[in-house]
Parts: C-alpha cells; structure tokens; sequence
C-alpha cells in the first residue's frame, strides 16, 4: 500500500522523503530498509503486473525502491518524480520504506541514470528488475546495470526463448554479477517437489526409464501474461539437464508442443498441453504425468481449488501406492521476486537450463 504520495522536483527528492519521516515521528510507524530495488519498465499495460511485484516484496523485505517508468508514447519531454511510503500494514508497527517514482518520457530517459544514482543507499545490495526484453539494446539497461548486484529479468517479455537464453548467458558472461528470471522461480516449488519424490538412487532409475512425459499448464494469459508456456519448457528442459537426456526434435501440433529426447535406454517423449484454468495464474503447471518402460506411472495432479496442493500417485501394472499430498510453496502466487532476492548467486541449474534452451532453434517457431 503506498501512502503519503507527492509529486516533487528531482532534487528534492532526499529533503521530502525527510520531511514525511519527520512528520511520522509520533506515530507507529517503523522505517526499514534491507535493498535497495530499482525497477524499470516501459508505461503499457504491464506497469501495473510490475508494481504489484514492488510492492509484494516489500512485504516481506522492507526495502527502498525505485521505480522507472519510461513513456514512449509521450508527445512532450517530461521528467516526473514523486516519492512515498510504501507500507506492508502488518503487525503492531506498520513497516514501511521508501518510495521513488521517476516518469519519463522517451526524450528524457538519458536523465534517468542522473536522477537514481544519488537515492541509491550506500553499503546495502542493489537488485535490478529489468521488465523489458534484455535482447532488446537499450543504452539505459547497460547504464543501471553498472549500479546492480544482481539482476533480474523476466523472459514473459521474449518472443523467441532461446534467443533470450542466449542473451542472458551473454549477459552473465560480460557483466559477472547474479542473474535470475522471474518464471524460473515460478517452477522452483515443482523443482524441489520432484527432487523429493525422486531423492534415491532407486527412484532416479525409475524416472531413467521415461518412455513418455505430459506435462499440463495453464495457459489462460492475460493482457500482461500471454507466454504461458515458458514455464513448462523451462521445468522439461530441466528435468532433461538433470538426467543427462539429448535434444533430438521439437514439433509444435495444435496446442502441443512435442519434445524428443535420446536417453540411455532410448527415445523418450515429452508433451506439453495447453489447459484453461480461469481462476490459477497463467503459465502454471497444473499435472505431470510420467510413464516408463517397467509400465511405471508418476502421477503429480495440481487441486484447482487449493493452489498450493499437489496430489502424488505412483502406480505400477499390478498395484498402486495410497495418493500423497504435496504443498507447495508460494513462490508461485507473487513471490517470485521474493524467492529469487532469498538466493544467493546465479543458480547452476539455470544456467544449465539456459545452455540447454538456446540450442532448441525450433522454439522460437513456437
């Protein structure tokens, strides 16, 4: 929740934001600060998708954010900035941070860099969630990414997947720092859930043995989320990583993507499908079902009515094990950016996935 908004000259953005402190002395109000967030986007229908992420992180880590809007479609050079507090409104003490807006219009995003560079708070990190398409050059991405520890990107906003995963690997090889996107966090609770359900020697043979994979995911977009389908390749590819499978082919039939893989004990099939789930985020897993050669079936099926729910079934041809409940957690519900901040450095499982990713030219057909 923001509050206490003004609309204030660039360089008076520290002496408001002291004066609003001052004026909540009294009162229970508590300031923290963890980060500092520097957000950026372009205004379209997306601005509202990236600062709901804003202001869920600050729920849970009070931090000082900067956030960039840059209006291409502005007929008149323009520099706005208004500062506030941002507030997650729990417990005894509202907790609440700093909050920097800067609206740009096309013309005057060169100022940008001028503008955030003196609010940025010294001897805290620096995270960069950069809401438009890295592949796309932009001189102000390489001047905020000089300031950042880690940044984050988003690969909804690609059109040609392993293009993306090339530029990220780019990316991460020239700038160093940390790297993360948004819809690999999304999966990280299905990633933990199979590394549970699959942690023995015994168990990894059986999913050695897939002869075929469907993996179902919510492909009901919105205005800000149509790419629903990221999410389920990036949760195959690294399934794929993980047992060392082969890429052989990729075809796209109605609303299937179709995966061949070259495994040790042969060719295994990866489908995925498109379902409509109205009330569930886009893009979310919702059942993966694997088959073996052994007539082995893991089946992993998402409660439609209780988001975080998963019931697991192992079934062979002659009996069946008694269901189990998984609960996943809320990383996939708004706390990506949140999960992704938890983490320390640049996972090796994703840049494997990227490497992988890059080299399925077919995807970008898709």
């Amino acid at each position: 929740m923001v509050t206490l908004s003004y609309s204030v000259a660039p360089e008076n953005i520290q002496k408001e934001l002291n004066k609003i402190w001052e004026s909540l002395e009294t009162t229970n109000v508590a300031r923290a600060c963890l980060f500092n967030l520097i957000f950026y986007t372009r205004k379209n229908n997306r601005t509202p998708y990236i600062q709901r992420i804003a202001q869920k992180v600050v729920e849970k880590f009070p931090s000082r954010v900067i956030f960039v809007t840059v209006d291409r479609e502005a007929r008149e050079d323009s520099l706005k900035t208004e500062v506030a507090i941002l507030s997650s409104s729990k417990g005894e003490f509202d907790v609440s941070c700093d909050y920097i807006s800067i609206e740009t219009s096309g013309a005057s995003q060169k100022k940008i860099p001028f503008v955030v560079l003196p609010h940025i708070l010294p001897d805290l990190p620096v995270y960069l969630l950069w809401g438009e398409n890295p592949c796309s050059e932009d001189p102000l991405f390489s001047q905020l990414e000089q300031f950042a520890s880690r940044l984050i990107f988003d690969s909804e906003t690609t059109e040609n997947l392993p293009h993306f995963a090339f530029c990220l690997l780019a990316q991460h090889e020239k700038y160093g720092g940390d790297i993360a996107d948004l819809n690999w966090a999304r999966i990280e609770s299905w990633r933990e859930m199979f590394s549970m359900a699959f942690y023995s020697s015994d168990k990894l043979q059986q999913i050695a043995k897939s002869k075929k994979i469907s993996i179902s995911y919510n492909s009901q977009g919105t205005l800000f989320f149509c790419h629903t389908h990221i999410q389920a390749i990036y949760f195959q590819a690294w399934l794929a990583c993980q047992l060392n499978w082969s890429f052989q082919s990729l075809k796209k039939e109605k609303n299937e993507l179709l995966f061949t893989y070259r495994t040790a004990s042969g060719d295994v099939e990866v489908n995925l499908s498109s379902a409509q789930a109205a009330k569930l985020p886009p893009g979310l897993i919702l059942s993966i079902d694997i088959f073996t050669a052994d007539d082995e079936h893991f089946s992993f099926m998402r409660n439609p009515e209780i988001l975080h729910q998963v019931t697991y079934q192992h079934s062979m041809h002659d009996k069946c094990d008694l269901r189990s409940q998984y609960i996943l957690n809320k990383a996939e519900s708004g706390h990506s950016l949140v999960k992704e901040i938890c983490h320390r450095g640049t996972s090796e499982h994703f840049l494997k996935v990227l490497n992988f990713v890059k080299n399925m030219g077919e995807l970008d057909k898709c």
